[in-house]
């Protein structure tokens, strides 16, 4: 019989011998414990088995705990449950999860220690360390490194001279220059992002001037267009879009002004410290320049809860959790953005690779825990705005003094007032049976009860008139039902000329009931009419926000008939949401009607009844507070308007259970596990030690603002070691395809080492000391010979780095979607270079009382709105462009420091079939027929607009063949899926 040594058994044997071998023999006891096991276990298992919440219920943190479910068998390792999960299997192991097994050596003691006992000293709990490793390369102090030298005479540049050191010390070499026509169309690209004209390659190629490429470079950086490109890769990383995402995704009417803010600083070339300053703590640093909160909006630019915010109060575990996530949003933006660091791991625990603790990561919560996104004003006068916030002040206090009143009066009335109250609200309530899909016409929304609206019907002929009525609304929106948005202030006034207005019914001095569905009945004038107006002067609540909605305005004639039946409808402004709302709606002859015919009649007299029940004093007090309320929103209105822009607030409107903190920072605690329901210390503010003995804390009397500027002076401190290089990295990615380190959002353990981390320095030293300037960084890495050469493929050099980390040639790449899109537009005719302002549309938009529907099939490509570039589209998180993400466009609602680059059939199809293309296709065609009189003559032009280059007699041939068989439009089709049209060399 043969016998076979199990697999645990030689495992086992192999370990006793590495126990003996590592002098483990004789250890035994509290000393090896605290010495040997208690590191390992701290370090390998405790961010996840520790705590009231134990990933598998199973807690290392004392020797209750450890000892107490059968994980650990104590005298016998072999039969440990604990480590046979450890132990790995073809190179892996169950535990530790997500992260390397331990080593042969832990295993060792681990083992060593369950044999002699498991002995754990009574009262020993075990914490979890912080990671306090400083020596990782990014943490290193920045310090210029000489320039090495080069004897070749190829360098250009001190780029080169790094490069071609590294490429002696592997032996690779420089790959012959890009001709001419390669490297326009490659820095013309790479720095505004739109092809060349053939008529500026032409020139280029003819230009002797031994500075014509550099002059190219100037001519590219001076322009509108360089800021155009550049923005789109900050925008990328920040996270920007237009909705808020989630699950309403509301739209942000007002976030492009944070875009326009970062194209236009670049194009400035404003020094980089400024604009990460301004982006962190403009309003603070930089009181009273608009900047210095345009900037701000990049502290706003990711997805936000609506739901969790606006619709659950802070107090709720749901609140709390929304809360908790978008400060997290905002602290993870920050550092993410500016150090490449994944700060954001330490938010349930210690970063277990990095030296972040989790008092680090909520002391940088605390520096921001004043702030929530909302609209601010960037313009504004400082005494405008002062007089604005003492108004607001006084409507404050004034909705708080009715809200008494409105006590006292239900106290004074009793019961019985309060029995009224409901009747009447169940009485207006009550649904219509005979109630249509058109319920009528509905104002724009506003946020004051006295912003004036008015809504008009033309007769289209003057009619004498015996009576008019006005017809309510009915709408189940927040409970309101009958009397939908009447106005609680208001006149009716008819004219038989345009402007010429009598006033036939006058309710503005004081407040009109609701009249259910009542119709408001108005006796003619005694001349012929043609024009019948509404005009409210006081807007009645629809839920924090008002309206004007009636359901039907009737004019009726001696015989009884209805002459303002289809009439023409024209108003201040309409939400026009179709079927439900709309202007037509007013006059189509439906309107919701009251089955009970009594209940007008029941509504009076509770009306009546109540007024006895008040006090005449209580009344006048009522109407007083109201009156006075009333002129203070008035006052608000009627102040100079200014420009608003989404961004980081401490005051704005309150908005249901979205409430500002006025400036006063929430107090912030480590949440245990990440968990809101765990809270433990409360935390100061600070931000991310850089050192062992960093000075990391700040004082937690600091107010809100100074935080952020302390957070804002600490990123752009001349010796911080992780922006300088973070910057100059994205930059460097952006040129070649791959950065000097290959993850741009993460210099950490985690993340890549750089491929020339002494040129790294150089760059971040150079860089800093040097003006912040961007425009001089991309000159310099344009105009290196490095940058210029080909992209041509060299076998040898392959055999040796064949990634190209070392840059022996120059990486071929696709473009972009939006530098896609651009260039179709661009060759076509069609581009509109305007610059700036709101988003355009590539949906049609469909509002709907819980979210907006954007609806991309429904949308016309040939409207000319559309035809800028395309950082300027309005971009959605929750339903992305189907075209564009079909491109690899960036997902807006997480950071995307590096775009992904696929290669489909659905881009082929989309770049052949999508109306979008066609479209384009055809005005491409139809402007090369009118240009060029012969199909040769078209189809050269055609190809040079989009590759560069003119075809061969061959290529020509087939193309005119292919054109005269397909027409001229398909054949423009085709050019737009060349790989020589999407692909830069």
């Amino acid at each position: 019989m043969k016998l076979v040594t199990p697999k645990w058994i030689a495992r086992n044997t192999l370990l006793a011998g590495l126990l003996l071998f590592l002098g483990f023999g004789t250890a035994t006891g509290a000393d090896f414990f605290q010495d040997e096991v208690a590191p390992i276990l701290q370090k390998k298992c405790l961010s996840c088995h520790s705590g009231a919440e134990p990933k598998g219920d199973f807690s290392l943190q004392s020797a209750s705990a450890a000892l107490a479910d059968g994980y650990i068998e104590p005298g016998d390792a072999a039969a440990s449950h604990l480590v046979e999960l450890i132990t790995p299997t073809n190179g892996t192991a169950e535990m530790p999860k997500d992260a390397d097994p331990l080593s042969a050596a832990e295993l060792a003691v681990i083992r060593k220690w369950i044999d002699n006992g498991a002995k754990w000293p009574e009262e020993f709990v075990l914490k979890e360390p912080a990671v306090a490793d400083f020596t990782w390369w990014s943490y290193q102090p920045l310090v210029r490194p000489s320039v090495p030298e080069a004897d070749d005479g190829w360098a250009r540049t001190p780029i080169d001279h790094f490069i071609l050191q590294t490429w002696k010390d592997r032996g690779l070499h420089a790959s012959p220059a890009a001709d001419r026509r390669t490297l326009i169309r490659r820095v013309t690209y790479d720095l505004i992002g739109l092809p060349p004209t053939p008529e500026e390659i032409a020139a280029f190629e003819q230009d002797n001037d031994p500075q014509a490429y550099e002059k190219l470079v100037d001519r590219l950086l001076a322009s509108d267009h360089y800021g155009e490109r550049w923005a789109r890769h900050w925008l990328d990383v920040a996270k920007y879009a237009d909705t808020c995402g989630y699950d309403k995704d509301k739209l942000r009417p007002n976030a492009w002004p944070y875009r326009d803010y970062v194209i236009r600083s670049l194009n400035e070339d404003k020094p980089y410290g400024r604009f990460v300053q301004e982006q962190i703590a403009g309003d603070v640093l930089f009181p009273g320049e608009p900047d210095g909160v345009l900037g701000l909006g990049f502290l706003a630019a990711g997805p936000w809860d609506f739901i969790g915010h606006v619709e659950v109060p802070e107090s709720k575990i749901d609140g709390k959790v929304a809360r908790n996530l978008d400060r997290d949003d905002v602290v993870s933006n920050v550092i993410n953005s500016f150090c490449s660091v994944t700060v954001q791991c330490a938010r349930c625990h210690n970063h277990k690779f990095d030296p972040i603790t989790q008092e680090n990561y909520y002391g940088l919560q605390a520096a921001f825990a004043a702030i929530d996104r909302a609209e601010r004003p960037y313009d504004q006068v400082p005494e405008v705005l002062q007089q604005q916030r003492e108004l607001e002040k006084q409507k404050s206090q004034l909705k708080s003094d009715l809200a008494k009143l409105d006590q006292q009066i239900k106290q004074d009335g009793g019961p019985r007032l309060e029995e009224i109250e409901k009747s009447l609200a169940q009485l207006k309530s009550q649904a219509a049976v005979e109630k249509t899909p058109e319920f009528g016409y509905h104002s724009a929304i506003v946020a004051s009860p006295t912003t004036e609206k008015w809504v008009e019907v033309d007769l289209g002929q003057p009619a004498k008139i015996a009576q008019l009525a006005i017809h309510p609304c009915h709408d189940e929106f927040g409970g309101i039902g009958a009397g939908f948005g009447f106005p609680v202030r208001f006149q009716v006034q008819v004219a038989l000329a345009a402007g010429e207005w009598v006033t036939v019914a006058d309710h503005t001095k004081e407040d009109f009931p609701n009249p259910g569905l009542t119709p408001l009945m108005i006796d003619g004038a005694a001349e012929p009419i043609r024009f019948v107006r509404v005009t409210a002067t006081q807007l009645t609540e629809r839920k924090d926000d008002y309206i004007l909605a009636l359901s039907e305005v009737e004019a009726i004639n001696a015989a009884g008939e209805n002459v303002a039946l289809g009439a023409k409808v024209t108003s201040l402004d309409s939400i026009e949401a179709p079927i439900r709302w709309a202007r037509t709606n007013l006059t189509d002859g439906k309107w919701a009607r009251d089955p009970n015919p009594d209940r007008g009649a029941k509504v009076a007299e509770l009306t009546a009844e109540r007024k006895r029940l008040v006090s005449p004093e209580r009344e006048q007090q009522l109407a007083q507070l109201q009156t006075s309320l009333a002129s203070i929103e008035r006052k608000i209105t009627e102040l100079p308007k200014s420009r608003m822009v989404y961004a980081a607030a401490t005051e704005f409107p309150t908005q249901g259970n979205f409430k500002a903190t006025g400036g006063a920072p929430r107090t912030i605690r480590l949440l245990h596990r990440g968990d809101v329901q765990n809270p433990r210390e409360e935390l100061p503010p600070g931000v991310l030690p850089l050192a062992s003995d960093s000075n990391w804390r700040f004082s937690a009397d600091m107010p809100e603002g100074e935080r952020r500027a302390a957070v804002a002076r600490w990123l752009t401190d001349k010796d911080h070691p992780l922006v300088w290089r973070s910057i100059v990295n994205r930059i460097w990615q952006y040129h070649f395809g791959d950065g000097i380190v290959a993850t741009p959002n993460d210099f950490g353990r985690m993340g890549a080492k750089p491929t020339h981390p002494e040129l790294l320095d150089w760059l971040a030293c150079e860089f800093r000391d040097d003006g912040q300037s961007l425009k001089k960084l991309h000159r310099m890495i344009v105009t290196s010979n490095v940058y210029r050469q080909s992209s041509a493929h060299d076998e040898e050099q392959a055999e040796i780095d064949a990634g190209n980390q070392y840059l022996w040639r120059m990486n071929r790449r696709r473009l972009e979607a939006e530098e896609i899109r651009d260039s179709i537009l661009a060759v076509s005719g069609a581009l509109n270079t305007k610059m700036g302002g709101p988003g355009f549309y590539l949906f049609a938009l469909e509002k709907t009382e819980h979210s907006p529907h954007y609806e991309y099939h429904k949308f016309d490509p040939s409207d000319p709105a559309s035809h800028r570039r395309s950082i300027y589209r309005f971009i959605v998180r929750s339903q992305p462009d189907p075209w564009m993400t079909t491109l690899d466009c960036a997902d807006s609602s997480q950071s995307t420091p590096r775009r992904n680059e696929t290669l489909t059939s659905l881009q082929a199809l989309s770049l052949l079939n999508n109306p979008f293309n066609l479209l384009m296709a055809e005005k491409f065609a139809d402007g090369l027929q009118q240009e060029y009189p012969t199909l040769p003559e078209q189809v050269d032009r055609a190809v040079l607009l989009t590759t560069g280059q003119k075809p061969t007699d061959a290529q020509r041939a087939e193309l005119v063949a292919y054109a005269e068989q397909h027409q001229l439009v398909n054949l423009c089709r085709l050019l737009f899926n060349l790989s020589e049209f999407v692909f830069v060399d």
